[in-house]
């Protein structure tokens, strides 16, 4: 079955639907052994933490007092929150003047929220009770590694009061690090609920322990350095498929889906750095074997070495009104196939001629792309604004050169997309991305024309209409 990605009416294709259900397995854990075994099989976060509540059942029952659930319950939203004395990432204190981390930081303060009240929710049904029985929780232990998260005064004080112990401490330790965990793995993700993980047997059935050296480097990236996008995609990639992990791209397919920037059928004002994830395969997927993941690679590794076509002359008025109306459809397809590395280009077409365009290279124009907002006033040009004085070009002028498109005149420089927005993310994966200005706007008069602060080449500016609703169907 087709799927496909529907934005008012533009739709953009992108192979064919699986069934993620008919891959979903779980496996049991064996009541015999008193020891917490994370069972083997395909999760989403709401089932996995359903699955740890087992510890936190087995705290309060060895602690024989019921009531401490809540102050541990208020213990790990505090551990999950992204400011205050006991968040394990305190992101809120970073990310306000950066908008990459600023985005994470929304990820990880509404996936720490929602997993709190799902682990409120699913410990009153007492799920691991019903499923193993008192004797296995007042049995049940778990060697848990020191991992530094920090307890509130009140829990500190029942944990190492007279009824705790260091087998119960090690036992919440645990409930803790794996939903941590858990929120860190899904912090790349906008669909973060929908995301599939897989938990194997063998050293990795300890939960989500398997991907703490990948997200340690994660971490690191995003806490003290400028995250780049290939450390997002490496960090999904590390977990989702680890076959992968030496090569990179912007995206990847797997046996459970494919991964994508989470901006590809968006409106242009999207996330720049989210991922989403995609129950759908743009390649055949015939087995489970190492050789059907593949990753999607950037056309030109360096878009500096990238060949260019110099733009030259204005288009004639005549040649931007009769320019043929672009078609409100885009195929997403793979282009070239070698070693695990695959280039996909978008395809589109103006009735007349057929394009294609790099979906790499137009994820990195959309990141590297002004929006009118971000653009200070004081660098705006003051003089030269009037509308007769920019330079226009046809859509199909740039999208038909060869290479990466810059301009010979220094000057504003004006591109009609006609109000289709896959026009405009067509042009992204076409322009040179330096200067490259979208404005979302119906009309563009009066709009001034931005020069970017210290820089004196040529200004951009590409015009796209309103957007509606996106909606995938299948």
């Amino acid at each position: 079955m087709e799927y496909r990605i529907v934005s008012g009416d533009s739709r953009l294709r992108l192979g064919t639907q699986i069934d993620i259900e008919t891959l979903t397995f779980r496996g049991n854990n064996s009541q015999e052994i008193p020891q917490w075994i994370f069972p083997a099989g395909v999760y989403r976060a709401k089932d996995i933490v359903r699955e740890t509540s087992t510890l936190l059942e087995a705290v309060c029952m060895q602690l024989g007092e019921s009531a401490a659930a809540e102050p541990l319950l208020r213990n790990l939203q505090s551990n999950l929150a992204v400011s205050g004395r006991d968040a394990v990432l305190p992101l809120a204190l970073i990310a306000s003047e950066d908008e990459t981390k600023s985005t994470f930081l929304d990820q990880a303060e509404k996936i720490g929220t929602k997993l709190s009240s799902w682990a409120r929710e699913i410990y009153f049904e007492n799920p691991a009770r019903q499923k193993y029985g008192e004797k296995a929780l007042l049995e049940l232990i778990q060697r848990s590694q020191c991992d530094n998260h920090r307890w509130t005064p009140e829990v500190a004080s029942i944990l190492m009061g007279p009824k705790g112990s260091p087998e119960i401490m090690q036992l919440f330790n645990e409930y803790l690090h794996q939903l941590i965990l858990l929120r860190d793995a899904l912090i790349p993700f906008e669909n973060w609920e929908e995301v599939p993980l897989v938990i194997v047997e063998g050293d990795q059935a300890k939960g989500l322990r398997f991907i703490e050296p990948a997200r340690n480097r994660f971490l690191t990236e995003l806490m003290v350095k400028q995250m780049p996008h290939r450390e997002v995609v490496r960090f999904a990639q590390s977990f989702l498929s680890p076959e992968l992990s030496t090569v990179v791209g912007y995206g990847f397919q797997y046996r459970l889906g494919m991964v994508l920037p989470a901006a590809i059928g968006k409106p242009i004002t999207a996330t720049k750095s989210l991922l989403c994830w995609h129950p759908a395969h743009l390649l055949p997927y015939q087995k489970a074997g190492e050789s059907d993941s593949v990753v999607f690679d950037y056309a030109e590794g360096d878009y500096y070495a990238a060949s260019r076509s110099r733009i030259g002359s204005r288009t004639s008025k005549q040649q931007i009104n009769n320019e043929i109306s672009f078609q409100n459809e885009i195929d997403i397809v793979p282009e070239a196939i070698e070693q695990g590395r695959v280039i996909l280009n978008m395809r589109l077409s103006d009735g007349n001629y057929e394009y294609r365009v790099d979906v790499g290279q137009a994820m990195r124009g959309h990141r590297y792309m002004y929006r009118r907002e971000q653009i200070a006033v004081a660098t705006e040009i003051t003089a030269s604004q009037s509308r007769s004085e920019w330079i226009e070009h046809a859509a199909s002028e740039i999208l038909g050169a060869p290479g990466l498109a810059t301009f010979d005149e220094e000057g504003v420089h004006y591109i009609s997309v006609g109000g289709n927005p896959l026009v405009v993310w067509a042009l992204l994966g076409k322009l040179f991305p330096l200067n490259v200005v979208v404005i979302v706007d119906e009309q563009a008069d009066g709009v001034k024309a931005p020069l970017l602060a210290g820089n004196e080449l040529r200004g951009l500016i590409l015009l796209n209409g309103s957007y509606s609703r996106q909606v995938v169907t299948r």
